[in-house]
This record gives structure tokens, C-alpha cells and sequence, in this order.
């Protein structure tokens, strides 16, 4: 599944929504500073995965976009994600469902503690886990396009039916 930046499709949303954590003080072996998430979905098109993956950079890398975790994180059941993959073993839904590093991304050695804070503090606030989903669904919309488009545009025509022109 390939995956672009939310704030490639929608950079205003994402400058005022993008979650940072910051820790003023040393916790989990993260030092103080700030951890930025910055949210990834898949732009397959027919995909309905239902998962986020968090690109989080921190404010003590000197270069800005250095990663130091990939997050990924499924927030529907378990019994979804083996009716989505057509598979009931567990370890594949655990790479898929919950917060969880990335292993097909790299990882910085605060990866660990990184996933610990996004378990402990990120995903309590039920708010923020809806304006994922808000933004996974202004994501999916964009990259269906046209087909979504036009599925709604039928969907109206069928509600509320033309004007006939009056002839003489």
C-alpha cells in the first residue's frame, strides 16, 4: 500500500491540525522538546484500510524532516481487519490494527518511546482519534476522485428531478 502526506493534499487543515506533544520534561528516555505527528494514509485508489501512519519528527533533530518514527496505527476492530485481509492469523491483523512501529520504516533509536507516548497520551484523546478519521475520509474522497464524484452526481440527478422547459 503506498502512502502520501495529508498535508500534500490538504496543507491548510494540516497546519492548523496537525498534533505536536511537547514534553517539557525528560520522560520515557524522550527528552523535552517537541514531537510533531504528521499523518500519512494510503492514496490507493478501492482501498478502505482504515489506518494512519504517523511520521513523527522531533524539534532536537537539526534536520526538520528527519524521521525518528513510523507509527502505524488501525483504529477498527480486529474482527474488520481479518474481514479486510481474508485472514484470521493474528499476527497479521496485529500489523494492522492498534498503534504499532512500522517495520517496513525506518527507526531511530526513540522509536520505542515514541510508540509508548503515542499508546499512552496520543490515542486517549477520543477527539483527535475523530479528526483522524475526518481526515481519512478528506483523503479517501480526494483520491477516488471523479469516481466518487460522479457516484454522488448520479445520486442527485435521482432526488431531484430537472426542470422541463415549458413549450409554446
Amino acid at each position: 500500500m503506498p502512502y502520501a502526506m495529508f498535508f500534500q493534499h490538504f496543507p491548510e487543515i494540516a497546519e492548523r491540525e496537525t498534533r505536536t506533544v511537547t514534553l517539557l520534561q525528560k520522560s520515557s528516555g524522550l527528552a523535552p522538546g517537541d514531537y510533531s505527528l504528521l499523518e500519512m494514509f494510503c492514496d490507493e485508489a478501492g482501498c478502505d484500510c482504515r489506518r494512519v501512519m504517523f511520521h513523527v519528527v522531533s524539534s532536537h533533530t537539526k534536520d526538520v524532516e528527519a524521521v525518528v518514527a513510523v507509527v502505524a496505527y488501525g483504529w477498527e476492530s480486529r474482527d474488520f481487519y481479518a474481514k479486510w485481509m481474508h485472514d484470521e492469523d493474528p499476527d497479521v491483523i496485529d500489523e494492522l490494527q492498534g498503534p504499532i512501529l512500522n517495520l517496513a520504516s525506518p527507526q531511530s533509536k526513540l522509536a520505542p518511546a515514541i510508540l509508548e507516548l503515542i499508546e499512552t497520551v496520543v490515542l486517549r484523546d477520543g477527539a483527535y482519534i475523530e479528526r483522524v478519521k475526518r481526515h481519512y475520509a478528506l483523503f479517501r474522497e480526494r483520491v477516488e476522485g471523479k469516481r466518487l464524484s460522479a457516484k454522488k452526481a448520479i445520486r442527485r440527478r435521482k432526488k431531484k428531478p430537472r426542470a422541463r422547459r415549458r413549450t409554446r
